[in-house]
């Protein structure tokens, strides 16, 4: 009888296993939180759409503007290294996982496009944040555009390459990347689409031209909860607009306004109203008032990986301006422990 115990017991465990292993071998879509339920299956196709994932024989369509993230059965160690590093902002550890995988081990299409997608972001934002090659970047970013058309990270990617090349000065080809990213068949991108095209306005001094965008922003009929953040940061762009023309005690005025009228809970958001305060305070030649608004980003809204580097940047920048070189020093030394980017 014992013998029989321990032999169900044997077989049952042996099921449980197999049942666990067959749950964990598959592909896994990850949603933005509060978007919906995550999916497990396999992944049957991918474009710049969405991802169709096989559930227990039955297709679930999950649209690219919600997904966070995807896993792949069988993908190596080292793009889930690198796509937790991406995940964190820091950009050089990305490229270092990266580095380390094996080519032949990217057994689908979909593990191809996603290290391709890594490495051209990592690249991209490394450029962003100060560090990285800008012609690698551009170079990388055009063939991600010419040979993924059918990513879900395709439209991201667009709004990448308007990014770096607002940076780069390059108006024209950052506003035909906002122009594509402009056709994604969601409303929310094409808001984001004229932000950001008056935001390299701005960049660009077309001062009037920004302004006429931010208002075509903030005049849409769209109320979405996306479509409300966007009119928020549509009006950050305004009192941006105001600050190029001198007009900082307006633009701050307007800044702090929205700053009060906003969620604390909205960390992403609130980090990029203290540090367009900074940058205005800046501008006016306030350094001290400048160090106080990216200290909020810093002190309240670090979760903003990407807002909180360029806080950090801007305030080794401020100190060593107002004589305190060991608060300089400090701030590098977190740049460099927590993102690994400078000295």
């Amino acid at each position: 009888m014992l013998k029989s115990i321990r032999y169900f017991g044997f077989f049952s465990g042996t099921i449980i296993f197999f049942a666990v292993s067959v749950l964990l071998a598959a592909d896994r879509v990850t949603v933005r939180e509060g978007k919906g339920k995550n999916v497990s299956g396999t992944i049957l196709a991918v474009n710049a759409e969405k991802v169709t994932v096989d559930v227990r024989g039955e297709k679930q369509e999950i649209p690219a503007n919600i997904i966070a993230l995807t896993e792949y059965d069988g993908e190596p160690s080292g793009l889930k290294a690198a796509r937790t590093a991406f995940d964190g902002s820091r950009m050089p550890e990305t490229l270092e996982a990266l580095a380390k995988v094996d080519p032949k081990t990217l057994t689908k299409p979909e593990m191809k496009q996603d290290f391709d997608y890594f490495t051209t972001a990592a690249k991209a934002k490394s450029v962003l944040t100060g560090s990285g090659d800008l012609a690698d970047a551009e170079k990388s970013l055009l063939d991600f555009i010419k040979n993924n058309k059918n990513s879900y990270h395709y439209f991201e990617i667009c709004e990448l390459y308007g990014d770096v090349m607002v940076q780069a000065g390059k108006f024209d080809d950052a506003k035909k990347s906002y122009a594509a990213l402009a056709k994604a068949p969601w409303a929310e991108y094409r808001l984001k689409a004229v932000v950001s095209l008056g935001m390299a306005e701005i960049t660009e001094q077309k001062t009037d031209s920004a302004r006429k965008h931010f208002e075509t922003v903030i005049k849409s009929e769209d109320n979405s909860e996306q479509a409300e953040r966007l009119k928020k940061t549509a009006q950050i762009g305004l009192a941006l607009c105001l600050a190029s023309e001198k007009k900082y005690e307006e633009a701050v005025k307007m800044l702090e306004e929205i700053a009060k009228n906003s969620s604390n809970e909205d960390s992403v958001f609130q980090s990029l109203v203290y540090n367009s305060l900074g940058s205005v305070y800046e501008q006016a030649g306030k350094p001290r008032e400048a160090i106080l608004a990216y200290m909020h980003t810093d002190i309240l809204f670090s979760s903003a990986r990407s807002e909180h580097i360029k806080a950090l940047q801007e305030l080794s920048k401020l100190w060593k301006q107002v004589k305190r070189n060991e608060r300089a020093e400090e701030t590098d030394k977190r740049l460099k422990s927590i993102y690994n980017l400078g000295k």
